[in-house]
This record gives C-alpha cells, sequence and structure tokens, in this order.
C-alpha cells in the first residue's frame, strides 16, 4: 500500500484515522466500509446503509459547561457558608492516589496539588439537597441538557474553603490542580454530573474554576465579581478542571455531585 503523505512518521496504520472518500464511518484497521462489514452491518448504532439511526440519543452538550444562574439568594448564600462553618464537620483535604497497579480508593495529603478546607453536613439538610437536587434535574431533563440517567444525590454537598497563602494554615495558597470527579470507589464511580456554587465571588482574587476542553484552560467566565453570587456552574463528572491558586481572601463554594448508575 503506498505511504499516505498524511501520516505522521512512526505511523504504522494502514489507513486513514477516519473517514472515507464515501464520508461513510470506515474500520480503522481495514479501510473498509462500517456497513460492509458484516459485525457493523448488524449493529445497532448503524443502519443498513452504514449511517447512524435519527432515532438513536445524540447529546450535544456533553463536554460542556453550564451556569444556571441565580439559583440562591445572597441571603441564602450567606447561611449556607454561616452553616457549615458552625454546624458542620470540618476535615483537611485528600486526593486519590493509585498505588501497586489497584483499583481502589488511597487518600493521601498532597497541600501542593489540593489544599482547602472542607465542611460536611452532619446531617441531610432536606431544603438545601432538595433544591440542589431539583435545580440540577429541571436542567439535566431539557433540551440543552445531558439527558442522563439520574437518581439523587448519593453524597450530600460540600461547603470548600480555599484561603491565600497569609492566612491559610499550610502557608500555601488555596487550590486544587487538575481532576476529574468520577473515581474507583463504589460511590464515586456513580458520580454523573458535578456541581459548583459560587458562595462569595468578588470577596477574593484568584480561585477561579478552569475547565480543560479541546485546548481551553482558561477561567470559565463571570466568576471573578459579585456577579456571580449564587450562580451555580454544573458538568460531567468527567469533565477534568481544577481551582486557581486564591492570592488574596477567602473563597467559598458548595459542591458536589449528582448519582446514577456509572457510565455505560
Amino acid at each position: 500500500m503506498p505511504k499516505s503523505k498524511h501520516r505522521r512518521k512512526g505511523d504504522k496504520r494502514p489507513v486513514r484515522r477516519s473517514g472515507s472518500k464515501e464520508n461513510k464511518p470506515t474500520d480503522y484497521r481495514t479501510g473498509a466500509v462500517m456497513s460492509d462489514v458484516p459485525h457493523y452491518a448488524s449493529s445497532p448504532a448503524l443502519d443498513a446503509s452504514g449511517q447512524i439511526p435519527t432515532d438513536m440519543r445524540k447529546i450535544a452538550f456533553l463536554d460542556r459547561v453550564a451556569t444556571l444562574p441565580k439559583v440562591f439568594t445572597p441571603d441564602e448564600c450567606a447561611q449556607i457558608i454561616n452553616t457549615a462553618l458552625n454546624d458542620w464537620g470540618e476535615q483537611e483535604s485528600m486526593i486519590q492516589k493509585d498505588e501497586g497497579g489497584e483499583i481502589k480508593q488511597n487518600f493521601k495529603e498532597d497541600f501542593d496539588y489540593r489544599n482547602t478546607t472542607l465542611f460536611i453536613p452532619k446531617k441531610p439538610d432536606d431544603w438545601l439537597f432538595s433544591k440542589v437536587l431539583g435545580s440540577i434535574q429541571a436542567f439535566n431533563n431539557s433540551k440543552n441538557g445531558y439527558n442522563f440517567d439520574i437518581t439523587g444525590l448519593a453524597e450530600p454537598p460540600n461547603v470548600m474553603r480555599y484561603q491565600a497563602p497569609d492566612i491559610n494554615p499550610n502557608g500555601k495558597p488555596g487550590k486544587y490542580d487538575w481532576h476529574m470527579d468520577v473515581g474507583p470507589g463504589p460511590v464515586p464511580s456513580m458520580r454523573k454530573i458535578s456541581y459548583s456554587l459560587l458562595l462569595n465571588p468578588g470577596e477574593y482574587e484568584g480561585g477561579e474554576l478552569c475547565f480543560h476542553i479541546g485546548r481551553h484552560t482558561d477561567p470559565f467566565p463571570g466568576q471573578d465579581s459579585a456577579e456571580g453570587l449564587g450562580n451555580m456552574l454544573i458538568f460531567p463528572s468527567y469533565v477534568v478542571h481544577r481551582v486557581l491558586p486564591v492570592t488574596k481572601g477567602t473563597r467559598y463554594s458548595l459542591v458536589g455531585w449528582v448519582h446514577g448508575n456509572s457510565f455505560l
């Protein structure tokens, strides 16, 4: 087979990565149009002509972040912070690190990677839980939503506190480096939609939430002023994201996940 001028040096595959002259899906191993190969011809993913059936589920927003505006009022945001600081349990953040090739949860401290304090409800808060879940369900089931199969909150919302290095007990800036929220444990593996409620934007510097989507890693818009107060950012839990270092003041956010059967 003649060498393709598009092939990268060292690429041993015999065909182009995708597509064909007929603009139909092809088998990357052979170059054959999928509908011409018995395995693909009988697949429910393609019809007899090798095209994707029109009635199959196709969601265009699976790598996108949504802003739900003003889900909570300023007074409610202040109430959430005060309740968390005074009534919820407090613990320092840890990160999941794989060890020895085993797929299980191993939590370690690493303040250069993640430096934040968590406040976790000691018992269910019906008002808070219902408002969070109801807002996300309404968007998820909408025309422009993810339409994921979700069932509820298997983990409570957490308030996360990120402090500037001059007030942080560790002497380091509050931050959380690149990660995704889907994890190896029984419950983390069921995370479908993540959320972050902006509780006090405009009261700190830095601390922007960023998403790694394609080549874009810039801070998500609408976080750097009080105009974002009460807004909730939601995104699929497999989207890679981070919180930039807080350089001044203290950042508070309410974060958590909506759960359902693990992604198929």
